[in-house]
């Protein structure tokens, strides 16, 4: 019988007649070996796909050939060229960092330097250091700080009149599905109607906010509010919970605790149908009376003074000679907070206009007062702080009308322009959302704010808007240039011009005729801003003097750095400045009348510099940049130089079929591919290019060449193969004697102005030529065989579309072969089938012949 390889290769199944048909008679009647038939007669069919199947081999062996060298030649790219890389003999930076620079002198701590310079170079004095134009402004955003303290202001509070309290406190628990839901309910929330009893509209409307506030995760995924998963419905006694959502959650009351579980008469739970109901007491009044004074009376203030927190009860109020209660509240919990934290520390007053608490603490202190009923208490929705929360939202800050802020015009509508109408929306000459007025506004219809600083728009902002959004969106600009923050300790606000020098400014706001903000900055962070605002601090240069090569000068600098011919200089102070210099920025313009003994010492002992180079780390990379180039070039001339094996019949190797690997192991096969892939890129023109290039990259003529050979880096031929060498001791003396002439052998460019391309600029373009992996063209390996460092070519190369359409053809070819195979089976079929019938018919006709 045939094997099964034999007939339809990589593919094949378990019989010559594949999965088409399964259910034959093979010579069953007639005794032939029809299997062993039939695949004599295709045969020719299986020749061609094996054939076929073989080039794919190659291919796919080719492929792995030009893959190992290009791999090469991009980690060399990596490791030696790239910015990235901590051996990047392309930069410059890379030799200047190998030079160990030392400032010498009395105030040598005072400057640092990097690099080696070309000239002499002594830096006299420092008059004065570089700044960043600075604004600080203090918070008008709640708490306000003047004299030293810091004070914050709660809101009118009346502790002398009587609160309804609720008998309904506590929560309800649902369980939606396999999650659970729960609803506090508050001792200030009035759920009663006009005879104080339950009023189950509003319990409802109070109970739909609440599960507006829950998240609840659907089946698919999303995070949505419960609100729009869980229907509330009110019934005569109370109210239900049903599933709205369409997804067939069950939904029960699974809990109830406090006062309002003594609301509860009844839970009537219907969980076949999807819903539950709960019936509560709606003859039971629901609030009562009870004085502010007496209530406060166990509710504490959680006090948090510089990360310290501290709960405070205010005990019995007691006015005294005349006192107003909020007077008496205010004494009363300033005794209590004594005791806790210390007399002095925080002061808490009231504000004879408004009627409302004060808290005050001295500067470079951290405030936060919280209550569970700090609305009662006049602190707001989120308590009060000392400093300024910037998670809060602008319209929290500022108001929900924004201090009146005029929104952001759509474009095309002054003048009189009316916004342009459409399924219901209004829109701007640009297409973008306003509303009927002409006002921009986002998806959810707030109205749009535009912010600029420095005369760049920031962005543009809603009232739903949180201050820190804005905060990050100002310090990523890089057009505006400048950064901002806030200070819990000081409550300022602090831009600073994100470069030094004069030239730094910091700009934005404008007000109305009185004095009302008619921008979001200015609304945010007060008023306008500008060089002669309280609080600016103008940028400055940088103004020393250096002497070089003998010859003494007077520098200016908008940074603090300066570079010497090579030599990059950083001062952190001044020194040896003239007197009286430094008490008052010296601008540009008020340098042009000063002399130097106005601005600097005569006599001072200035920093001189002296510079090594750190020689092994320079050699040890160009060493190991050697050992690789040397690999790379070896590899390369060895791919396309050896000639194809023969066997010892003197046919060549081709790639094992299924066929030819029965009877082999593992090691024959491994050896006999070894020997079928020498020679596999034999004379291919692309790599004998490639190694004629990176030859003569490292093997200039002329003066470069010259320079190299002397530095140690020398070319070598030996068995047709040439290869570079490098001699340690003389690369050495080099850098020491002359490390930026070294530098520039590796690092220059034409493209940057010099005559010739350095060492590394060269191989770097026959990396480029032939294995870029990025651009539209890649490299020419990289476009023919393609590289895992290039996700597209991998996916797209000459011969990877070579081994597809290969691959179709066998697919073709396996078809005609099937097709055959079901033809001959079908007619030995029949043939069986005929004799099958024969032999009965002559069987039958021997019994009524009786056997004669």
């Amino acid at each position: 019988m045939a094997s099964i390889g034999s007939l339809t290769g990589s593919t094949s199944s378990g019989s010559i007649y594949g999965n088409r048909n399964s259910n034959i008679i093979s010579g069953l009647a007639s005794g032939l070996d029809t299997e062993s038939m039939i695949e004599g007669m295709v045969q020719g069919y299986q020749q061609k796909i094996s054939g076929l199947e073989q080039n794919r081999t190659v291919l796919q062996w080719q492929q792995q050939a030009y893959q190992s060298i290009s791999n090469k030649l991009v980690e060399f790219a990596r490791k030696y060229a790239s910015y990235t890389s901590s051996t990047n003999l392309l930069s410059s930076s890379f030799f200047n960092n190998a030079v160990v620079t030392t400032p010498n002198g009395t105030f040598s701590n005072l400057v640092t330097a990097s690099g080696k310079t070309s000239s002499n170079v002594v830096l006299n004095a420092v008059a004065q250091l570089a700044t960043a134009a600075r604004y600080t402004v203090n918070n008008s955003l709640g708490a306000s700080a003047k004299d030293g303290q810091i004070t914050v202001e709660g809101e009118k509070i009346d502790l002398g009149k009587e609160i309804q309290v609720s008998t309904m406190s506590g929560s309800l628990t649902l369980t939606y599905g396999n999650q659970n839901i729960t609803l506090d309910f508050g001792e200030l929330e009035d759920f009663s109607g006009k005879d104080g009893k339950l009023d189950l509209d509003k319990f409802k409307e109070a109970v739909e906010k609440k599960l507006a506030d829950q998240k609840i995760t659907t089946s698919s995924g999303n995070v949505v509010s419960a609100s729009e998963v869980i229907g509330v419905e009110v019934g005569p006694h109370g109210i239900g919970f049903s599933d709205k959502s369409g997804a067939g959650n069950s939904i029960y009351i699974s809990g109830a605790s406090g006062d309002f579980k003594d609301m509860v008469m009844e839970l009537e739970d219907t969980i076949s149908g999807k819903s539950s109901s709960i019936r509560l007491d709606t003859d039971k009044a629901v609030t009562e009376r009870v004085s502010t004074t007496e209530y406060l009376r166990d509710k504490p203030l959680t006090i948090t003074l510089n990360g310290q927190t501290k709960q405070i009860k205010v005990g019995e109020v007691t006015p005294q000679n005349g006192e107003t209660y909020i007077k008496a509240f205010a004494r009363t919990l300033n005794e209590s907070i004594a005791d806790a934290f210390g007399a002095g520390k925080i002061t808490v007053g009231t504000t004879d206009a408004n009627n409302a608490l004060t808290f005050q603490v001295a500067n470079g202190n951290t405030l936060s007062v919280n209550s569970s009923v700090n609305e009662l208490l006049g602190l707001g929705e989120n308590g009060l702080t000392s400093y300024l929360d910037t998670s809060r939202t602008l319209g929290d800050l500022l108001g929900e009308d924004m201090k009146g802020l005029t929104a952001l015009r759509g474009e095309g509508l002054d003048g009189g322009n009316k916004p342009i109408e459409k399924d219901g929306k209004y829109y701007d000459t640009a297409g973008n959302l306003v509303d009927q007025d002409g006002n921009r506004i986002d998806s959810e219809g707030n109205k749009l704010y535009s912010m600029k600083i420095n005369g760049v728009e920031i962005g543009t902002y809603t009232k739903d808007t949180a201050l820190e959004t804005v905060i990050n969106g100002i310090n990523s600009n890089t057009e505006a240039g400048v950064n901002v923050s806030y200070s819990k300790l000081t409550n300022q606000f602090v831009f600073t011009a994100k470069e030094t020098g004069e030239g730094g400014k910091i700009e934005y706001g404008t007000v109305d005729g009185q004095g009302n903000a008619t921008d979001l900055a200015a609304a945010l962070f007060g008023g306008v801003t500008n060089e002669n605002a309280p609080g600016y601090v103008k940028g400055q240069d940088a103004i020393f003097q250096a002497t070089i090569n003998g010859e003494t000068m007077t520098f200016t600098r908008s940074s603090n750095t300066f570079e010497a011919d090579g030599m990059n200089i950083t001062f952190s102070g001044t020194f040896n400045a003239a007197d009286g210099v430094g008490k008052d920025p010296i601008t540009s313009e008020e340098l042009k009348n000063k002399k130097p003994e106005d601005l600097f010492k005569t006599d001072g002992e200035g920093v001189t510099f002296t510079s090594k180079t750190n020689a092994d780390t320079i050699v040890d990379a160009i060493k190991s940049m050697v050992e690789d180039y040397n690999a790379i070039v070896s590899e390369v001339k060895k791919a396309y130089s050896d000639m194809p094996l023969e066997q010892s019949d003197g046919s060549k190797y081709k790639p094992l079929t299924d066929k030819d690997k029965e009877g082999m192991t593992e090691s024959e096969i491994k050896a006999y591919e070894e020997k079928a892939k020498t020679g596999i890129l034999f004379m291919d023109r692309d790599l004998s290019s490639l190694y004629n290039a990176l030859r003569s990259a490292v093997a200039p003529g002329g003066a470069d060449g010259s320079f190299l050979r002397s530095i140690g880096i020398k070319t070598s031929y030996e068995d047709g193969l040439t290869t570079i060498s490098l001699d340690e001791t003389a690369l050495r003396e080099a850098l020491e004697t002359n490390p930026d002439q070294v530098r520039d052998a590796f690092t220059k460019s034409k493209d940057n102005g010099a005559a010739t391309d350095g060492l590394m600029t060269m191989i770097q373009k026959v990396t480029d030529r032939y294995a870029a992996t990025t651009g539209d063209v890649k490299g020419i390996l990289i476009e023919k065989a393609g590289s895992q460092y290039s996700p597209t070519a991998a996916l797209d190369n000459t011969l990877l579309n070579q081994m597809k359409e290969i691959d179709e053809q066998i697919e073709k070819w396996q078809d005609k072969m099937s097709n055959k195979v079901d033809y001959y089976t079908n007619k030995f079929t029949q043939l069986e089938v005929l004799i099958q019938q024969m032999n009965s018919q002559s069987s039958t006709l021997s019994g009524l012949m009786g056997g004669y």
